[in-house]
């Protein structure tokens, strides 16, 4: 890594947002976008290393995210958040995607700036997510004029309890693409694997861009653990093929140029669903088959996720609500309404979403979440 001009040290804050960790920064602290920037993260991050042990990332996909706060451009909003996935092993940066979890970290970091207004103890923000343009709706607790620091809201995936953030991705709907939800124009499609099986697939765009497949169709057992299923390379494989296939079909990628797209792209995540049944949770606790209503592994950048994206279980909850999808098979509940219990590798997750059809189309009412976010720490980091 070379010298980075100007740019000897950092103000940064580090936050738990979701079961995600992320470093965060002002935009004004930060070059333009373009290779110097990008350069700074990657040394801010220690990437390319799969420790990531000169820098402050965490060696894990979950762990080594960048979002940068900054003045809106939308009126209608309070503060900006731009998002960036950094790589490990490789000296990649995705700008294009979204992350849920840390979007929680954006709110609590607009708290404590005093963005958004207060009504009966909640902090209320709209946050501008850079990377979409779109508008997220953040509630926080608020303890006067401070964000809450203790509550009793537990998630998978994060030891203990804290004061729940509630976030709407409602303004999200075909926010990566912007061909609305069902950008391959069908809600349901055939996809034939490499080995020649034919599986259906659903293609939705809503808050990132989600596959959505059956365990069954790939002949995998979910309840399995998490690196029975890493270490699976024919796997591996399928979802590779899967996510570039779908990212030819909708023009993001090549025949040439998918295999390095797909390694540094979180879009298209791969969703992988099956009914409700008993395991053990990365954290060795027992999750039972009544615990959630549907069992799902989620897949981008050649690893399973250890615990479960925001954005992926919002898009698992929108398709839920509309008949002829993958994930609606999975739903207990009126067609138009989802409120979905997801198991994942560290525990479970709740979601829910709204969505109506009318003569002009599909119209999502409400796509939300609740999750914790925490300060870690707040300093200086060096880059020399």
């Amino acid at each position: 890594m070379t010298d980075i001009p100007d740019i000897q040290s950092l103000k940064v804050k580090i936050i738990r947002g979701g079961s995600s960790k992320g470093v965060f920064v002002h935009t004004e602290n930060l070059p333009a976008p373009g290779p110097l920037r990008d350069q700074l993260v990657l040394r801010l991050f220690g990437a390319p290393d799969i420790r990531q042990i000169d820098g402050l990332g965490g060696g894990d996909k979950l762990t080594s995210k960048l979002a940068i706060m900054g003045s809106p451009t939308r009126t209608d909003c309070n503060i900006s958040f731009l998002f960036a996935q950094v790589g490990t092993e490789f000296p990649d940066l995705d700008w294009h995607s979204n992350c849920g979890n840390i979007s929680s970290g954006a709110a609590l970091f607009a708290a404590i700036e005093g963005a958004g207004h207060d009504r009966d103890g909640q902090q209320h923000i709209a946050i501008e997510q850079a990377n979409t343009g779109r508008r997220l709706l953040a509630t926080i607790p608020m303890t006067g004029d401070a964000p809450a620091t203790k509550g009793s809201f537990a998630i998978g995936g994060v030891p203990g309890t804290g004061p729940r953030i509630d976030l709407d991705f409602a303004d999200f709907d075909g926010s990566c693409l912007n061909k609305g939800l069902f950008p391959t124009g069908s809600r349901q499609q055939k996809l034939v694997l490499p080995d020649g099986k034919a599986i259906l697939i659903t293609v939705i765009d809503m808050a990132n861009l989600n596959v959505i497949v059956h365990a069954a169709d790939l002949g995998i057992d979910l309840t399995c653990p998490l690196n029975q299923l890493q270490g699976n390379a024919e796997l591996l494989d399928r979802l590779d093929h899967i996510r570039a296939t779908v990212m030819i079909q909708l023009g993001q990628a090549t025949l040439q140029t998918a295999a390095g797209i797909i390694r540094r792209s979180v879009n298209p995540l791969v969703h992988i669903l099956a009914t409700p049944q008993s395991y053990t949770d990365l954290g060795g606790a027992q999750i039972g088959a009544q615990t959630h209503d549907v069992l799902a592994r989620s897949y981008a950048r050649s690893a399973f996720s250890k615990a479960y994206p925001g954005t992926g279980a919002i898009g698992i909850a929108v398709a839920m609500c509309i008949p002829g999808t993958n994930a609606a098979v999975f739903g207990q509940n009126a067609a138009n309404a989802a409120d979905l219990r997801i198991g994942h590798p560290s525990g479970c997750l709740s979601v829910s979403a709204e969505v109506r059809e009318t003569a002009t189309g599909l119209n999502v009412e409400s796509a939300k979440i609740g999750r914790t976010a925490r300060v870690l720490m707040e300093g200086t980091a060096y880059l020399t």
